[in-house]
């Protein structure tokens, strides 16, 4: 081949990201090209092959058992080709120094000799950008964008592939929002929204990561609880669902009580197909409606009669518009649009550190403010998730006092935090402890050098490593807060509490 022709492919190896090697199995040593430590980020030895191999110390451990079958076939397995060649590939991932696990797909040829790989020469070829798009392809078609659930055709799917296990009893669950429609009409669509995006998250605080969880439409859900021992255990698991997702929400004119409704039908009793599954918890989910809302009930076929009494609030209720996919790309943008476009601007802040707290796994989410009056800030908004005291109670003085001496500048604001308070001085440690705070993370609302208050998070078990979408997503909140929601919110009391003639 003349120089100009192995230019040409040396240039197409480094465009399509692709490094060569030969591993010369019976003097067990390899040889590489360039390309090939641009790759992986360092030099892979070349002597003692089969031990490094087997070893297979960078290979992502899901992978592992797969790259060392490979690894075992070349070393150990007699061919009974007459082919003395034999092509194979496979997909695995490696960890790149500085880029973390990166997907790579190998093609290499085995020349054999007498039964037994002699020579193995192949490439690599980082396909990282291919997979992760392939994934995110994968997941727009399996995920439902707005509330991460599956959506109604994979669930269906899912379900139809769980009940076809012989000998298993499971329990599909029907749950509908009541009184969702006078949400959007009262409150707004993009309250709408994310009532709905709050019922997703708790639906994932009550049932396990197994259970299929599905949005299959407007304000109606689909759960499948699998192996459940008993009927007992369904029943105690749409109690708790109901109790998290009855509220109240009140606005200038009036208030909003949302409640849920669940159909329950146990497989195979009821049906050992999906279609006739859903269809039985269909109907027992009307016969709730029937009822008067706010239940559950299991199937029943004296329901089926009762169905033509009661038209769904489904046919009549508008689906959301699905802006919170933007939530945590852009968290800036979403807090203006539902806190602006909404028609109560302390609704939507109290229900979107209601959604924050459930989607980091919190337990406090706050925003204090510190206008005018005492030293210490004061509450504004108090929300708690499993049971926590609120951080009205948890931050006395003390509390504030050791956690405004920690604020810093950082490149995403001034903030206070600490990962595990159980690494504090032995006092704070104590005090931190009875107050039931084992993390915390806050944001400084400033303007210029005042503070005007803070937003934060408190996790009451466990100590963590606060990530950066939480530091951005509460940067985001406090620029909002600084910027126009305390005058807003602040007209908003005065106007309610008849301080002012407007």
């Amino acid at each position: 081949m003349s120089e100009k022709w192995l230019q040409f492919y040396k240039t197409s190896l480094d465009l399509n990201r692709m490094a060569t090697f030969d591993w010369n199995v019976a003097a067990d040593t390899l040889e590489y090209d360039d390309m090939m430590s641009h790759l992986l980020q360092l030099d892979p030895p070349t002597s003692n092959v089969k031990e490094n191999l087997l070893l297979a110390r960078m290979v992502h451990p899901k992978d592992r058992k797969e790259f060392q079958n490979h690894i075992d076939r070349i070393l150990h397995m007699k061919s009974q080709r007459r082919d003395p060649f034999q092509d194979l590939h496979m997909d695995f991932r490696v960890y790149v120094k500085g880029a973390g696990f990166v997907w790579i797909h190998m093609s290499y040829r085995i020349r054999y000799e007498n039964g037994y790989a002699q020579q193995v020469t192949g490439f690599l070829q980082n396909v990282d950008v291919e997979r992760q798009e392939q994934a995110r392809m994968q997941r727009m078609v399996e995920h439902d964008p707005m509330t991460g659930l599956f959506t109604k055709t994979h669930t269906a799917y899912l379900v139809t592939q769980e009940i076809s296990v012989p000998d298993t009893v499971h329990a599909l669950l029907v749950i509908d929002l009541d009184n969702f429609k006078s949400v959007n009409d009262k409150l707004g669509h993009l309250i709408g929204d994310a009532v709905i995006v709050d019922m997703a998250l708790n639906l994932k605080m009550v049932f396990r990561p197994t259970d299929i969880l599905g949005h299959i439409g407007g304000d109606e859900f689909c759960v499948l609880m699998k192996n459940i021992p008993d009927n007992e255990i369904v029943i105690r698991k749409c109690t708790q669902l109901r109790d998290l997702l009855r509220k109240t929400y009140t606005y200038e004119g009036g208030e909003v009580t949302v409640s849920s409704s669940i159909g329950i039908a146990i497989s195979p009793t009821h049906g050992s197909e999906y279609k006739d599954l859903f269809s039985h918890a269909d109907a027992a989910l009307y016969e709730v409606k029937r009822r008067g809302k706010d239940s559950q009930v299991i199937y029943s076929e004296e329901f089926e009669g009762n169905k033509k009494e009661v038209k769904k609030e489904e046919d009549k209720e508008e689906n959301g518009s699905k802006d919170f996919q933007s939530l945590l790309s852009n968290p800036m943008d979403y807090i203006f649009q539902l806190t602006f476009k909404s028609q109560d601007t302390s609704i939507a802040v109290r229900l979107l550190l209601e959604i924050f707290a459930k989607q980091f796994k919190v337990n406090r989410a706050y925003v204090f403010w510190h206008l005018d009056g005492p030293y210490w800030p004061q509450p504004l908004f108090d929300c708690v998730v499993g049971g926590a005291t609120t951080a009205t109670v948890a931050h006395d003085a003390y509390v504030r006092r050791q956690m405004r001496k920690r604020y810093k500048n950082t490149e995403l604001g001034r903030f206070t935090e600490c990962g595990d308070t159980k690494k504090l001085p032995t006092k704070a440690q104590e005090i931190f402890s009875k107050r039931n705070i084992r993390a915390f993370l806050e944001c400084a609302i400033m303007d210029g050098d005042i503070f005007l208050g803070c937003v934060g998070f408190d996790d009451c078990h466990k100590a963590r490593e606060w990530t950066r979408s939480e530091h951005e997503v509460l940067r985001a909140f406090a620029d909002i807060m600084q910027r126009f929601l305390f005058g807003q919110i602040f007209f908003e009391r005065q106007k309610k509490s008849g301080g002012w003639n407007v």
